[in-house]
Order: structure tokens, then C-alpha cells, then sequence
């Protein structure tokens, strides 16, 4: 076992001192016990107990372990890792310091197993390392690994992508031969100028530079496993002759290879003592490791045991999550979207309707360009006879059909569409404003929310940017009508603009006019920013939200800005609207478990979106179409729907929340349960395209299959007889994707078999009647893997005998 190469290696950090160096492999610290400090490139993090970072290829860092410290160090195999992986494109984000994910509970758990078979000798323990090894490389692959080659948000075409590839893989396949830039130039039938630029856009760096780099890569991974003299190794991969090779060298490790080979010698063999040097330490690690085995990191369990006392409770405010998405404002004069709406008010208790491009010029104009707001009225009218609000977003906000994030359909209306520019925009806010209270009121429009984005061209991430005049008009104009009035901005997306917002705030901090409240969109994608290039990744953080969520009330905090109301004016699992699993019953657990955990953490959260309606298309022309609408084109309520609906039927006393469950009452002796069994996505997931996704194969990109049994155990409530409802959506009741499945997915079904599926497409449903004595009643559910479920627990009077 010995002689085979490992993904990873570890050691022990026991001693205090200052360490700085840079390693070919990325390094992985895991904080036992103690304080250690570690600066990468500028920035300096104070990791403690439990806290992980990840340290990317030829990082230069320094690191600082005060005394008591005790950590494990895991190098891991870079070559290794970018062999399995396919890809020497690899970057890694996993720091608790600044991240929050729910797979570094994993990870913590992977590495004490590890860290626990420290001192086993014999081969069996060999095995069980090599295994744990690749655990915990899945994990940060799967959770934690940047792509490289995925700008998020940035709507690269296909042919861009495979071109990018081309020149990557031309010189992955030439760098020891003597190529050029005209070389690469010819194969791709390009000239030379237009390549070069191209090449330093988009990869950012130059022809040689990339060059020089991939060279360089293949060229220390020889200095430091082989023999070979550093004119051998020059030669061998590319370089034209040792003095070339050095320069280069110089450039990018700002010393000769040769003090490199003999500094990392050295290294080399003080990790070797301080291997000896933890023989010592044996005792300090075993009881650090026994600690551990204590159960100071809890099991995963399928069952769940819901204690529940009737007779203590708070208060419940269900409203956060009663609002969302339909998209541009006046595709709600058609009447089918109204009919939907209408529905959508009707079961799910909606209160807040989000609409934008408000300002149209297509409905907002007359033919003497005079302001007319005729259509605008139609629409605000619907929505107050249906008793729901407006939340009006003011700029002109594109539509998109959403593929994958990089690839994305404009609808036509909008693709024309153009910011006024700022004096007319003054005049027509001022118009629109005037017009509004008029006709509503001023006490009806200070119940609404007016709200306006960060559209790019409007430079937020500046000092002087159009955006805050724009949003200063819009504030003012309001504020002048009713103090009251809520305006706000600027629909930042967590996650992937996080890296921004110390800026924009800090800019916003210092302005006279500050926001009402602030608003972000939640899609499950990542980003960071690495030597002044952004990257992105989809993230599987089964707590994605809620983590993200507390990360920016930490930047807010920091930044000082005071803002009373925070919004997340979009959220889904994905922003593509030709995703599957947006129509399978998994979407459905996903929301339940979402506005259970965040619901208190936010004053308004607007589901992304209503109707599958908003992104009709070519490709629109089967029941199912992979959008994240809460009703089909067809008027059929999917899973997503039902989650709302359960969520509507919660009472005001809240009574009991746990991971899958909310209890609450009405202080009548009548009890709501609303609960799930949410699976996350998996690895799977992450590397595939979201469009591409099989309808068949579905179950694949979720955890597991696990089933859950949750126990709920009421006490001191009234003694007498309880109707227990239970209504659940699962594979096999109320999901219209796993109907569909009965009908061979056909793409062309009759009015008929449309019918059929809208009557079936209902919440499986079950009733009993118990008799509850000494004020003691339980209930025990196995709920099935992306389940939801609702249980109403209703006393039942009757005069006495």
C-alpha cells in the first residue's frame, strides 16, 4: 500500500510559529482545537475550532498557529484529482470563514473518520483511508468546486464555449512542442489580431502567458517527483531553452526553479519530522479524536420525534411567503392568466403580485406620446377586486427564457426595450405618481411595495452611478405623496453578486436618501472572484437560502447601512424555466422547507414564479414543459402549487417547528401540521446541464430514497374526540409529472386527457376519527422521499349524554 500514490496525504499542525510557503497541491486545514491564522494573498482569516479552508494550487500563503493549536493539514494530489476529474481547471471555494454550506458538516464528519484511523497500522486501515479519501473529495468536488469554464449570468453562446475548449485543448495536447499564436490562429481560421484579443478577453491572460502557464504546470510537477536537471525538464515541456524556462519561472514563483526544487526538499523533509514529531503529540490527538466519538456530531436519522405542548406557543406570521412572480405587468389582461391568478388567490392565500416593465412604452403611451395609463389601471384594478397588492418594479426589466443560466431566449417585446433616459424619466415617475394616488389613494398605495433593480447599464457598483439618481427620483416623487410609502432595490442575487454588495453598500451608506428595504433574488448558484475573474457554480447546499441569507446580513451589518425591511423578491432552486424538477414533486418539499426556514429571517419572500405562461415558446408544446410556474399553460396545478396551498391552511400560534415540521394552532383546541421530506440534489446535478435533465431519470439527481417516519406527541391538550385530515402530494398522489408518466409523456393529448389529468392532479387524501384521553394524543407519519403532507387536527364538539 505504501508504493501506491494517494489522493490525499495529512499531517498534524501541534506547534505554534509562522509558516510561509506555496504548494503545487491544494492544502485543506481543519481546525481541532486552538487558533491558527492564515493569509492568502491579502487577505488574513482567523480560523478556529471546526472551521475548514481550502487553499487552491500555488497559493502563496502564510500561516500563523498560535499556541494550544492543533490541526490537521490534508494535501491533496492535484494530478490525481484533475485525472478523475478531466479537467486541470480546477478552483476551489470552501471557506467557513466567509461561507456558510451545509455539506462542511459533512465534510467535518469525513475527516474525523479519517483523522481517526491515524494511527491504524495494517492494511485494512490502509483500504478504509484510501475510501474516506475519496469521500472526502466528492464532497469538495461536488459542493466546492468552482467551474472555471462557467461565467454564471453571463449568456455565452454555444459557439464561444466550444471555442474557448478548442484553444485549451490545443495547447493541453502542444505545450512541449514549439507553437505559436499563428499556429492556433490557422486551426481555428482566425487572424491573429482578432485571436489575440479574444484570447486575453476571455482567458485573461495572453497567448503566452496561458501558454507559459499550462508549461509551467507540467514543468513543476518534474521538479518536484523526478531527478531530472532543469534543462531536461525546460526542454521536455516546451520551453525553448533553461533561460527561458527560468525567466519564466522567475515571473510566476519569483524565484529560480532550482531554489524551488531545493526549498520544497526541505519542506518535504520538515513534514516528515513533524510526522515523528506527532508520534509525540499521540496522546493530545487520541483524546481530541475520543471527544469527537462522543457524539458531538449527530447522526443522520430517518425518524423524527416532534414533542408538541398545546398549551405553549407564539406568535405565527404566515404572510412572508404569500407573494410572487408574475412578470411583465400587462400579460395579466389576458384572461387566461386571470382566471389563473384568480385560482392562485383563491387556494394559496397570494397577497403580493410582483410586475415589472410598468413604464411600457407599447401600453404607457398614446399617439401623440402623451402619458396614458389606461392599461395599467386594468391591471392594478384586477388585482385590488381580487383582493391582492402590487409589488411594482419600476425599471425595465428584461424577460427571459432561461435555458441554463448561460443560455437564455429575450422575449421580443422587451428585447427592444431601452432605460428612458433621465430627464424623461423624471417626467413620467412624476406623472406616474400623481396618477396613482389619485385614483387609489394615498392609504391603499402605501400598503404597496414600489421597487427598482440594478440594471447593469446603470453602473450600481459605482460611486456616481446612474442607478441612485434613477432610484432617488423614484423615492422622492413617492415620499412626497406619504412617508409611508415602501421603496426599495435593488434585486441583488445572493450567492452570485455577495462579492459586490460591501461596495454597494457602502456607496448607498453614504448617500442622503437610503432604501425602505433592500431585495435580493435566490437562485442556488455561486460566485467568487479570482485574480480579478468572476466564476461561478450551482451549489447543493440544502440550506442554501437561508445560509446566504445570514452571509449578507453580515455584509449589511458590516457595511452600517440601515435598512428596516429585507425582501427576497425571486427565489427557486434554479433560474432556468426548462428544468424537470421544477414540475416533480421534489420542487413542492423544496418550497415547504424553504419557507419554513427562512420565513422568519425575511419580511417578504416572492416565489419564482406563478405561471408557466411567462415563458411560452417554441419548445412550449407539451403538458410539462420544465418551468417553475405554479400552474401549467393548461390550468393544471402542479406539486409547487399544492406546497403553497398546504402552507396557506398554517394558524397563528405557532406551537412547534422542527427540521421537516411545523406545528401550529389556533388556541381552539384545532392543530395544522405541515411537513416534508426533502431530499437535496446531488453531485449529479451539479455537473449537468439543467435543460438536459431526463424526465425518466429524475430520481437520480436527489440524495437518497430514504423514507421518514415523523412522530408528533401533543400534550395537555383538551381531552375528546379529533378528525385527523391528512392531505399529501408524492409520486403516487397529486404530482401531474409522475401522471404524465402514465401516459407514455406524450406530447400531444386531447382536451380529454388533458381533463383527466387536471381532475387526477389532486393531493391524495385520508381521515380517521380519535378519542383523546388524558391530554395525550400521537401520531406517527411515514412520509415518502419528497413528500409533502398537511394534517388538520379538529376537535369536535357534542353535548354530553
Amino acid at each position: 500500500m505504501e508504493n501506491i500514490r494517494k489522493l490525499m496525504q495529512f499531517y498534524f499542525l501541534t506547534e505554534s510559529g509562522t509558516s510561509d510557503h506555496y504548494h503545487q497541491n491544494p492544502e485543506l486545514f481543519y481546525i481541532l482545537k486552538g487558533t491558527l491564522e492564515v493569509k492568502i494573498d491579502d487577505k488574513v482569516y482567523e480560523l478556529r475550532q471546526e472551521d475548514i479552508v481550502l487553499i487552491n494550487a500555488n497559493k502563496r500563503h502564510t500561516m500563523t498557529g498560535k499556541e494550544g493549536i492543533l490541526a490537521a493539514r490534508f494535501e491533496i494530489d492535484f494530478h490525481l484529482l484533475a485525472e478523475y476529474m478531466g479537467t486541470m481547471q480546477l478552483l476551489f471555494w470552501c471557506n467557513t470563514i466567509v461561507d456558510k454550506n451545509a455539506a462542511y458538516d459533512e465534510l467535518r464528519k469525513v475527516l474525523d473518520q479519517i483523522l481517526a484511523r491515524y494511527f491504524e497500522r495494517d492494511e485494512k486501515g490502509a483500504f478504509d483511508l484510501n475510501a474516506l479519501y475519496f469521500q472526502a473529495a466528492h464532497i469538495l468536488t461536488s459542493n466546492f468546486l468552482i467551474n472555471m469554464d462557467d461565467s454564471r449570468f453571463e449568456n455565452w453562446d454555444s459557439q464561444n464555449r466550444i471555442r474557448i475548449k478548442n484553444i485549451q485543448n490545443y495547447i493541453q495536447a502542444n505545450y512541449q512542442s514549439q507553437i505559436s499564436l499563428n499556429d492556433l490562429a490557422q486551426r481555428l481560421y482566425l487572424s491573429n489580431a482578432y485571436l489575440s484579443k479574444y484570447i486575453k478577453k476571455n482567458l485573461g491572460m495572453t497567448f503566452i502567458e496561458y501558454l507559459n502557464n499550462v508549461r509551467l504546470f507540467h514543468a513543476v510537477d518534474e521538479i518536484l517527483y523526478t531527478e531530472k536537471n532543469i534543462t531536461h525538464i525546460a526542454l521536455d515541456n516546451g520551453f525553448p531553452t533553461s533561460a527561458a524556462f527560468t525567466k519564466a519561472f522567475r515571473e510566476s514563483y519569483h524565484e529560480a526553479p532550482s531554489e524551488y526544487r531545493r526549498k520544497m526538499q526541505k519542506i518535504e523533509q520538515e513534514e516528515h519530522d513533524e510526522k515523528e514529531l506527532n508520534e509525540k503529540n499521540r496522546d493530545r490527538i487520541i483524546s481530541y479524536l475520543r471527544i469527537r466519538e462522543k457524539g458531538e456530531i449527530p447522526e443522520v436519522s430517518s425518524e423524527e420525534l416532534c414533542d408538541v405542548y398545546a398549551d405553549k406557543s407564539e406568535k405565527h406570521t404566515s404572510c412572508t411567503y404569500r407573494a410572487c412572480n408574475i412578470g411583465d405587468v400587462y400579460s395579466i389582461l389576458q384572461s387566461d392568466v386571470q382566471e389563473q391568478i384568480k385560482l392562485i388567490k383563491k387556494r394559496t392565500g397570494m397577497q403580493y403580485i410582483r410586475i415589472w416593465n410598468i413604464l411600457s412604452k407599447e401600453y404607457c403611451f398614446d399617439e401623440n406620446d402623451r402619458y396614458n395609463f389606461r392599461k395599467l389601471d386594468q391591471v392594478l384594478d384586477f388585482l385590488l377586486e381580487n383582493d391582492m397588492r402590487p409589488y411594482m418594479e419600476l425599471g425595465n426589466k428584461p424577460s427571459l427564457f432561461m435555458y441554463t443560466p448561460e443560455r437564455s431566449v429575450k422575449q421580443e417585446k422587451t428585447e427592444k426595450a431601452e432605460q428612458y433616459k433621465y430627464e424623461i424619466f423624471c417626467k413620467i415617475i412624476r406623472e406616474l405618481c400623481i396618477h396613482l394616488v389619485n385614483r387609489y389613494g394615498e392609504e391603499e398605495i402605501e400598503k404597496w411595495y414600489f421597487e427598482f433593480w440594478n440594471d447593469p447599464f446603470l453602473n450600481i457598483c459605482e460611486e456616481d452611478g446612474a442607478y441612485y439618481q434613477y432610484f432617488d427620483v423614484i423615492y422622492t416623487n413617492l415620499k412626497a405623496i406619504s412617508n409611508n410609502i415602501k421603496v426599495g432595490g435593488a434585486g441583488i442575487i445572493l450567492g452570485y453578486e455577495t462579492c459586490i454588495c460591501n461596495k454597494i453598500f457602502g456607496i448607498w451608506k453614504n448617500r442622503d436618501i437610503h432604501p425602505d428595504f433592500l431585495s435580493f433574488c435566490s437562485y442556488q448558484y455561486i460566485a467568487v472572484i479570482e485574480n480579478g475573474q468572476r466564476y461561478g457554480r450551482k451549489s447543493i447546499d440544502e440550506n442554501y437560502m437561508s445560509n446566504q441569507i445570514e452571509i449578507m446580513k453580515e455584509v449589511i451589518k458590516e457595511s452600517g447601512l440601515n435598512v428596516p425591511e429585507l425582501h427576497i423578491d425571486e427565489w427557486n432552486f434554479t433560474v432556468s424555466n426548462r428544468n424537470v424538477i421544477n414540475d416533480s414533486c421534489e420542487q413542492a418539499a423544496y418550497i415547504i422547507k424553504n419557507c419554513m426556514d427562512v420565513s422568519d429571517r425575511v419580511n417578504l419572500m416572492a416565489y419564482w414564479h406563478a405561471l408557466d405562461t411567462y415563458s411560452y415558446y417554441y419548445d412550449t408544446d407539451c403538458v410539462l414543459n420544465g418551468d417553475s410556474g405554479l400552474i401549467t399553460g393548461d390550468g393544471i396545478c402542479k406539486p409547487s402549487f399544492f406546497a403553497f396551498w398546504f402552507l396557506n391552511r398554517i394558524q397563528s400560534n405557532l406551537l412547534k417547528k422542527t427540521a421537516h415540521a411545523m406545528v401550529t394552532g389556533n388556541g381552539r383546541n384545532n392543530y395544522t401540521i405541515v411537513c416534508h421530506n426533502y431530499k437535496k440534489l446531488t453531485s449529479r446535478y451539479v455537473f449537468s446541464e439543467e435543460n438536459e435533465i431526463e424526465i425518466e431519470n429524475i430520481n437520480q439527481y436527489t440524495d437518497d430514497e430514504d423514507s421518514l417516519n415523523l412522530k408528533f406527541c401533543f400534550h395537555n391538550i383538551k381531552n375528546g374526540k379529533y378528525q385527523i385530515k391528512q392531505y399529501y402530494v408524492n409520486r403516487k398522489n397529486g404530482s401531474v409529472q409522475d401522471l404524465w408518466r402514465q401516459l407514455g409523456y406524450s406530447r400531444e393529448l386531447e382536451n380529454s386527457e388533458i381533463d383527466y389529468l387536471k381532475s387526477v392532479s389532486m393531493p391524495g387524501m385520508k381521515m380517521e376519527t380519535v378519542q383523546v384521553k388524558n391530554g395525550i394524543l400521537t401520531l406517527e407519519n411515514i412520509i415518502m422521499p419528497q413528500e409533502i403532507r398537511m394534517i388538520e387536527i379538529l376537535y369536535r364538539y357534542s353535548y354530553p349524554e
